[in-house]
Protein backbone atom coordinates (compact mmCIF):
# COMPACT_ATOMS: atom_id res chain seq x y z
CA UNK A 1 0.00 0.00 0.00
CA UNK A 2 2.80 1.82 0.46
CA UNK A 3 4.46 2.06 -2.81
CA UNK A 4 1.24 2.44 -4.39
CA UNK A 5 1.08 5.86 -2.70
CA UNK A 6 4.68 6.36 -3.45
CA UNK A 7 4.31 5.58 -6.98
CA UNK A 8 1.43 8.01 -7.26
CA UNK A 9 3.65 11.07 -6.61
CA UNK A 10 6.54 9.44 -8.53
CA UNK A 11 3.76 9.18 -11.63
CA UNK A 12 2.79 12.96 -11.20
CA UNK A 13 6.48 13.91 -11.52
CA UNK A 14 7.14 11.45 -14.34
CA UNK A 15 4.35 12.58 -16.17
CA UNK A 16 5.42 16.24 -15.69
CA UNK A 17 8.51 15.59 -17.39
CA UNK A 18 6.88 13.55 -20.60
CA UNK A 19 4.40 16.43 -20.68
CA UNK A 20 6.84 19.59 -20.16
CA UNK A 21 7.47 21.74 -22.93
CA UNK A 22 9.79 21.88 -24.62
CA UNK A 23 12.85 24.53 -23.69
CA UNK A 24 15.87 25.51 -26.43
CA UNK A 25 15.85 28.61 -24.29
CA UNK A 26 17.65 28.74 -20.73
CA UNK A 27 14.96 28.27 -18.32
CA UNK A 28 14.04 31.12 -15.40
CA UNK A 29 15.40 29.12 -12.50
CA UNK A 30 17.27 26.10 -14.27
CA UNK A 31 19.60 25.09 -11.99
CA UNK A 32 19.59 24.93 -8.47
CA UNK A 33 17.62 22.41 -5.94
CA UNK A 34 17.16 24.99 -2.35
CA UNK A 35 15.59 28.49 -2.55
CA UNK A 36 15.74 31.11 0.24
CA UNK A 37 12.42 33.13 -0.12
CA UNK A 38 12.39 36.53 1.30
CA UNK A 39 9.59 39.43 1.77
CA UNK A 40 10.75 42.97 2.78
CA UNK A 41 14.09 42.06 3.58
CA UNK A 42 12.49 39.22 6.28
CA UNK A 43 12.91 35.73 5.69
CA UNK A 44 9.71 33.67 4.59
CA UNK A 45 10.70 30.59 3.83
CA UNK A 46 12.60 27.89 1.91
CA UNK A 47 11.63 25.99 -1.39
CA UNK A 48 13.54 22.23 -1.61
CA UNK A 49 12.71 20.54 -5.07
CA UNK A 50 12.55 17.29 -4.45
CA UNK A 51 13.02 13.75 -6.64
CA UNK A 52 10.98 10.62 -5.34
CA UNK A 53 13.83 8.50 -5.15
CA UNK A 54 15.26 6.05 -2.53
CA UNK A 55 18.32 6.50 -3.79
CA UNK A 56 21.24 7.26 -0.47
CA UNK A 57 22.80 9.92 -3.13
CA UNK A 58 19.46 11.75 -2.94
CA UNK A 59 18.24 10.66 0.79
CA UNK A 60 21.84 12.14 2.01
CA UNK A 61 20.81 15.77 2.23
CA UNK A 62 23.68 18.60 0.99
CA UNK A 63 24.75 20.38 4.39
CA UNK A 64 22.66 24.03 3.21
CA UNK A 65 19.54 21.35 2.72
CA UNK A 66 20.24 19.97 5.95
CA UNK A 67 20.06 23.16 7.76
CA UNK A 68 17.40 25.20 6.61
CA UNK A 69 15.35 21.75 6.93
CA UNK A 70 16.47 21.35 11.02
CA UNK A 71 16.29 25.20 11.18
CA UNK A 72 12.64 25.72 9.26
CA UNK A 73 9.88 24.59 12.22
CA UNK A 74 7.05 24.13 9.49
CA UNK A 75 6.91 21.53 6.73
CA UNK A 76 5.33 21.79 3.89
CA UNK A 77 4.85 19.15 1.32
CA UNK A 78 2.20 18.67 -1.75
CA UNK A 79 0.17 15.94 0.31
CA UNK A 80 0.07 14.76 3.47
CA UNK A 81 1.44 10.92 3.97
CA UNK A 82 -0.72 10.09 6.73
CA UNK A 83 -2.35 6.24 7.16
CA UNK A 84 -5.34 8.46 5.81
CA UNK A 85 -4.15 9.61 2.93
CA UNK A 86 -2.02 6.07 1.79
CA UNK A 87 -5.94 4.55 2.16
CA UNK A 88 -7.31 7.06 0.68
CA UNK A 89 -4.76 6.91 -2.50
CA UNK A 90 -5.18 3.07 -2.79
CA UNK A 91 -8.74 3.08 -2.80
CA UNK A 92 -8.87 5.71 -5.47
CA UNK A 93 -7.08 3.93 -8.11
CA UNK A 94 -9.86 0.94 -8.13
CA UNK A 95 -12.92 0.76 -10.08
CA UNK A 96 -15.96 1.61 -8.09
CA UNK A 97 -19.26 0.68 -10.55
CA UNK A 98 -19.10 -3.10 -10.42
CA UNK A 99 -16.86 -3.40 -13.52
CA UNK A 100 -13.43 -4.75 -13.68
CA UNK A 101 -10.20 -3.74 -16.10
CA UNK A 102 -11.55 -6.78 -18.37
CA UNK A 103 -14.47 -5.20 -19.17
CA UNK A 104 -12.67 -1.75 -20.27
CA UNK A 105 -9.83 -3.38 -21.89
CA UNK A 106 -9.90 -5.51 -25.69
CA UNK A 107 -8.30 -9.16 -24.72
CA UNK A 108 -4.91 -8.14 -26.67
CA UNK A 109 -4.18 -5.33 -24.51
CA UNK A 110 -5.66 -7.24 -21.52
CA UNK A 111 -3.26 -9.78 -21.71
CA UNK A 112 0.49 -7.43 -22.92
CA UNK A 113 -0.61 -5.79 -19.24
CA UNK A 114 -0.94 -9.27 -17.72
CA UNK A 115 1.84 -10.54 -18.85
CA UNK A 116 3.98 -7.14 -17.68
CA UNK A 117 2.39 -7.20 -14.31
CA UNK A 118 3.63 -10.72 -13.91
CA UNK A 119 7.34 -9.36 -14.81
CA UNK A 120 6.85 -6.98 -11.47
CA UNK A 121 5.48 -10.19 -9.25
CA UNK A 122 2.03 -8.64 -9.27
CA UNK A 123 -0.78 -11.73 -10.33
CA UNK A 124 -3.34 -11.44 -12.74
CA UNK A 125 -6.08 -11.55 -10.03
CA UNK A 126 -4.28 -8.19 -8.34
CA UNK A 127 -5.25 -6.83 -11.56
CA UNK A 128 -8.77 -6.92 -12.25
CA UNK A 129 -10.29 -4.22 -9.85
CA UNK A 130 -7.64 -1.24 -10.89
CA UNK A 131 -8.12 1.74 -13.61
CA UNK A 132 -6.25 1.99 -16.65
CA UNK A 133 -4.61 4.96 -15.21
CA UNK A 134 -3.71 3.30 -11.80
CA UNK A 135 -2.33 0.41 -14.16
CA UNK A 136 -0.33 2.78 -16.23
CA UNK A 137 1.26 3.79 -12.71
CA UNK A 138 2.08 0.50 -11.22
CA UNK A 139 3.56 -0.71 -14.28
CA UNK A 140 6.04 2.49 -15.27
CA UNK A 141 7.42 2.71 -11.98
CA UNK A 142 10.26 0.37 -10.76
CA UNK A 143 9.70 -1.85 -7.81
CA UNK A 144 10.68 0.13 -4.86
CA UNK A 145 13.35 -1.61 -2.30
CA UNK A 146 12.64 0.20 0.55
CA UNK A 147 10.29 2.44 0.06
CA UNK A 148 11.84 5.52 1.55
CA UNK A 149 11.59 8.33 -0.87
CA UNK A 150 13.10 11.65 -0.07
CA UNK A 151 9.59 13.21 -0.09
CA UNK A 152 8.47 10.44 2.75
CA UNK A 153 12.13 10.33 4.66
CA UNK A 154 11.36 14.05 4.87
CA UNK A 155 8.18 13.87 6.12
CA UNK A 156 8.87 11.45 8.81
CA UNK A 157 11.77 13.28 9.90
CA UNK A 158 9.56 16.27 10.85
CA UNK A 159 7.31 14.06 12.11
CA UNK A 160 9.54 12.74 14.65
CA UNK A 161 11.33 16.34 15.04
CA UNK A 162 7.67 17.18 16.14
CA UNK A 163 7.94 19.69 13.62
CA UNK A 164 4.27 21.31 12.12
CA UNK A 165 3.58 19.49 8.99
CA UNK A 166 0.80 20.70 5.85
CA UNK A 167 -0.38 19.37 2.65
CA UNK A 168 -0.59 21.65 -0.04
CA UNK A 169 -3.13 19.89 -2.34
CA UNK A 170 -5.69 16.62 -0.94
CA UNK A 171 -5.56 13.01 -2.22
CA UNK A 172 -8.37 14.18 -4.14
CA UNK A 173 -7.24 17.03 -6.11
CA UNK A 174 -4.10 14.82 -7.00
CA UNK A 175 -6.36 11.74 -7.93
CA UNK A 176 -8.50 14.24 -9.96
CA UNK A 177 -5.98 14.66 -12.78
CA UNK A 178 -6.25 11.37 -13.90
CA UNK A 179 -9.71 10.77 -12.66
CA UNK A 180 -10.61 13.67 -15.03
CA UNK A 181 -9.34 11.90 -18.30
CA UNK A 182 -11.71 9.96 -20.16
CA UNK A 183 -11.46 6.23 -20.11
CA UNK A 184 -9.79 6.17 -23.62
CA UNK A 185 -7.48 8.52 -22.09
CA UNK A 186 -6.38 6.78 -19.37
CA UNK A 187 -7.02 3.24 -21.92
CA UNK A 188 -4.07 5.50 -24.01
CA UNK A 189 -1.94 6.26 -21.19
CA UNK A 190 -1.49 2.33 -20.34
CA UNK A 191 -1.28 1.12 -23.95
CA UNK A 192 1.90 4.26 -24.10
CA UNK A 193 3.16 2.50 -20.65
CA UNK A 194 2.98 -0.79 -21.98
CA UNK A 195 4.80 0.03 -25.27
CA UNK A 196 7.62 2.07 -23.63
CA UNK A 197 8.60 -0.10 -20.30
CA UNK A 198 12.08 -0.94 -21.87
CA UNK A 199 12.86 2.64 -21.65
CA UNK A 200 12.15 3.38 -18.43
CA UNK A 201 15.14 2.44 -16.66
CA UNK A 202 17.03 4.96 -18.81
CA UNK A 203 14.23 7.57 -18.19
CA UNK A 204 14.84 7.34 -14.13
CA UNK A 205 18.98 7.12 -14.83
CA UNK A 206 18.66 10.23 -16.65
CA UNK A 207 15.98 12.20 -14.32
CA UNK A 208 18.12 11.36 -11.44
CA UNK A 209 21.78 12.41 -12.65
CA UNK A 210 20.10 15.93 -13.65
CA UNK A 211 18.73 16.37 -10.27
CA UNK A 212 21.57 14.86 -8.62
CA UNK A 213 23.62 17.86 -10.74
CA UNK A 214 20.67 20.47 -9.39
CA UNK A 215 19.94 20.96 -13.34
CA UNK A 216 16.82 21.78 -13.60
CA UNK A 217 16.38 22.59 -17.08
CA UNK A 218 18.00 19.81 -18.06
CA UNK A 219 15.00 17.42 -16.72
CA UNK A 220 12.57 19.51 -18.35
CA UNK A 221 14.74 18.58 -21.56
CA UNK A 222 14.49 15.21 -20.74
CA UNK A 223 10.90 15.28 -22.12
CA UNK A 224 12.29 16.15 -25.66
CA UNK A 225 12.53 11.86 -25.69
CA UNK A 226 9.67 11.41 -24.79
CA UNK A 227 7.03 13.44 -26.07
CA UNK A 228 4.62 11.48 -28.41
CA UNK A 229 3.19 14.12 -31.00
CA UNK A 230 0.63 11.77 -31.52
CA UNK A 231 -0.82 12.93 -28.06
CA UNK A 232 -0.10 16.21 -27.98
CA UNK A 233 -3.46 17.57 -27.64
CA UNK A 234 -3.63 15.35 -24.61
CA UNK A 235 0.25 16.45 -23.27
CA UNK A 236 -1.08 20.33 -23.57
CA UNK A 237 -4.23 19.81 -21.79
CA UNK A 238 -2.33 17.65 -18.79
CA UNK A 239 0.96 19.82 -18.73
CA UNK A 240 -2.15 22.50 -17.50
CA UNK A 241 -3.74 20.50 -15.03
CA UNK A 242 -0.99 18.91 -13.68
CA UNK A 243 1.90 21.40 -13.80
CA UNK A 244 0.60 25.10 -14.11
CA UNK A 245 -2.69 24.44 -11.91
CA UNK A 246 -1.54 22.94 -9.21
CA UNK A 247 1.70 25.50 -9.63
CA UNK A 248 -0.64 27.92 -9.18
CA UNK A 249 -2.83 26.22 -6.49
CA UNK A 250 0.39 25.59 -4.31
CA UNK A 251 1.61 28.95 -4.31
CA UNK A 252 -1.85 30.32 -3.21
CA UNK A 253 -2.03 28.21 -0.90
CA UNK A 254 1.63 29.26 0.73
CA UNK A 255 0.81 32.73 0.90
CA UNK A 256 -0.16 33.13 4.88
CA UNK A 257 2.80 30.20 5.66
CA UNK A 258 5.44 32.51 4.09
CA UNK A 259 4.05 35.53 6.10
CA UNK A 260 4.03 33.55 8.83
CA UNK A 261 7.87 32.54 8.20
CA UNK A 262 9.79 29.58 8.77
CA UNK A 263 8.52 27.25 6.05
CA UNK A 264 10.29 24.28 4.84
CA UNK A 265 8.48 23.68 1.16
CA UNK A 266 9.26 20.44 -0.59
CA UNK A 267 7.62 19.65 -3.73
CA UNK A 268 8.60 17.70 -7.14
CA UNK A 269 11.96 19.73 -8.35
CA UNK A 270 10.12 20.13 -11.72
CA UNK A 271 7.67 22.42 -10.16
CA UNK A 272 10.02 25.13 -9.51
CA UNK A 273 11.81 26.13 -12.67
CA UNK A 274 10.23 28.11 -16.31
CA UNK A 275 7.73 31.06 -16.20
CA UNK A 276 5.00 29.38 -14.61
CA UNK A 277 7.15 27.56 -11.97
CA UNK A 278 6.44 28.33 -8.57
CA UNK A 279 9.57 30.29 -8.10
CA UNK A 280 8.86 32.41 -11.19
CA UNK A 281 5.12 32.78 -9.41
CA UNK A 282 6.13 33.67 -6.23
CA UNK A 283 8.59 36.41 -7.69
CA UNK A 284 5.38 37.84 -9.35
CA UNK A 285 4.10 38.28 -5.79
CA UNK A 286 6.71 40.77 -4.84
CA UNK A 287 9.09 37.65 -3.40
CA UNK A 288 12.85 37.90 -3.84
CA UNK A 289 14.21 34.20 -4.64
CA UNK A 290 17.91 33.79 -3.94
CA UNK A 291 19.32 29.92 -4.37
CA UNK A 292 21.01 28.37 -2.04
CA UNK A 293 22.18 25.11 -3.25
Amino acid sequence: MKRQFCSLLMLLMVFAAWMAPACGDELPFGQGVLFHIEKDGESAGYLFGTIHSEDQRVLALPEPVERAFIESPRLYVEVDMDAANMLASVAGMLLDDGREITDLLEPSLYQQTVRAAAQLGLPEVALRHYKPWALAMLLSLPPAETGRFLDLVLYQRARTLNKEVTGLETIREQMDLFDTLSEDEQINLLRDALNNLDQLPTIFQALLERYLKQDLQGLVEINQQLLDSSASELADRFQVKAVDERNQRMVERLVAPLAQGGAFIAVGALHLPGEQGMLRMLERRGYRIVRKY
